[in-house]
């Protein structure tokens, strides 16, 4: 009982501390063109599209007062997509949904007079796409999976005008080692049940290649603040007899808004 109380005790002071910290939250919808090559599935490079909707947060550790504003702060981001795509001559195609989470940590350097701001850190992030192969009876379902202990950096440039402020960024992601899981794919799929499904093995950019930035521009707005941006992501990996890659660039909308939490408010407040 002791503990749990103890557990309770850590999570209320660390709430009455978070009105010290500001939030900032992304919310974004992107669509764009896919162009997915998996050579289980076809020897053919697939086109096609791809929407998604995500979330990402970002804040510090803890607040900072120093005259340089550097410290060290946080970032989290979970994205869900769909994607379909067809082959050259348009008589099959494949239809894919996946997931992608990910927190990172990094240390930033303001530069107040200039506007500049430098963010660099390490990311974890895990991603999984399933495919389905459309009119291939004997091979229709693929998928990516991977962890990846990734590398990233980020600029931005803020600038103000008159009851309006603006800043530009450019950010960039890329994996340095994890694991990736790659499937026995020379058996048929109702065999995969009954022999290995595959191995889960050791990856970095020898092996499993993952690459993931874009340039974003903030318009904070008397009333509201959005995003507009562009993103490019490339990933490949495999074998020497079988590779995967798959390839985005997507326009990105979203709206940005920054809260602090208000812990101990009374219940009766009105």
């Amino acid at each position: 009982m002791r503990k749990w109380l103890f557990i309770l005790c850590i999570i209320s002071c660390t709430l009455c501390y978070a009105d010290k910290v500001e939030h900032e939250n992304v919310l974004r919808v992107a669509f764009g063109g896919e162009w997915m090559q998996d050579q289980y599935l076809s020897p053919l490079l697939y086109k096609g599209y791809r929407v998604g909707i995500g979330n990402e947060w970002w804040q510090p550790f803890r607040r900072t007062d120093t005259i340089s504003g550097s410290r060290w702060e946080h970032v989290g981001q979970l994205d869900l997509q769909g994607m379909w795509a067809y082959n050259p001559v348009k008589t099959n195609a494949v239809y894919a949904i996946g997931a992608r989470g990910g927190w990172g940590a990094y240390y930033v350097w303001k530069l107040k007079k200039q506007g500049l701001s430098i963010f660099v850190g390490p990311y974890l992030e895990a991603d999984y796409v399933a495919k389905w192969h459309v009119v291939s009876v004997n091979k229709p379902y693929s998928m990516d999976i991977a962890i990846d202990l990734m590398a990233m950096a980020s600029i931005s440039y803020a600038f103000k005008a008159k009851r309006t402020s603006y800043r530009l960024q450019y950010s960039v992601r890329a994996n340095v080692i994890g694991v990736d899981y790659l499937p026995d794919y020379w058996q048929s799929y109702y065999e995969m049940t009954e022999g290995v499904l595959g191995i889960v093995r050791c990856s970095g950019m020898w092996n499993h290649r993952t690459l993931r930035h874009g340039l974003t521009f903030d318009m904070q707005l008397p009333h509201s603040t959005w995003r507009l941006g562009i993103e490019h992501e490339y990933l490949e990996y495999g074998i020497k007899d079988m590779m995967f890659s798959r390839e985005q660039v997507s326009v990105v909308v979203g709206t940005v808004f920054r809260y602090k939490i208000r812990p101990n408010r009374s219940l009766v407040e009105f």
